[in-house]
């Protein structure tokens, strides 16, 4: 599936009933990777939201493993999980750190790159169209925020995300 030479491996929950024994094992990564470290996105660090906490897992953790079913809830934390976010966790710091690759991979589109306003934010789109995931982040003045980072299962949504980097590339000037 994956000739990427920098894109950690799965790491499958074998048995769902033990989705607690697997969150806890996932929060480790995502710990690494952004509590203990941060990663910097263009000469800015990487933050991430905090609350609402999920009872013991800060806001950003519950987004990158769980996804919102029905957009319905007034609770930011009202969601399910969601696998295929889940067992990708170590993916959104790899693909931050990596999104400007220059390793020659064979059949690699690389990482694209997009921009657009959201709100009274610039939100920065990486999507790695190979292995079919996004990373969301948001400029804010003295750092970047991490907005989610999911897999995309719907090839609609890809043709979505493709149109809009197609969009942005042939726009004159970047965002700022």
């Amino acid at each position: 599936m994956n000739d990427c030479k920098w894109l950690p491996a799965i790491v499958e929950c074998k048995d769902f009933t033990k989705w607690n024994e697997y969150l806890e094992e996932i929060y480790k990564i995502f710990k690494k990777d952004f509590v203990n470290t941060k990663p910097i996105f263009e000469n800015k660090i990487v933050n991430f939201r905090r609350a609402p906490m999920d009872g013991k897992y800060e806001h950003t953790f519950t987004h990158l493993t769980h996804k919102d079913e029905y957009h319905n809830s007034d609770n930011p934390n009202d969601r399910i999980p969601d696998p295929r976010r889940a067992e990708r966790i170590g993916w959104n710091r790899a693909i931050i750190d990596n999104y400007k690759c220059n390793e020659q991979c064979e059949n690699c589109d690389k990482v694209l790159h997009f921009e657009e306003y959201y709100k009274k934010n610039i939100r920065v789109y990486l999507l790695f169209r190979n292995v079919k995931f996004l990373v969301i982040l948001e400029k804010r003045e003295s750092y970047n925020l991490l907005i989610t980072g999911y897999y995309i299962e719907y090839e609609h949504t890809m043709k979505k995300y493709i149109k809009k980097y197609e969009q942005y590339k042939k726009q004159k000037t970047p965002l700022t």
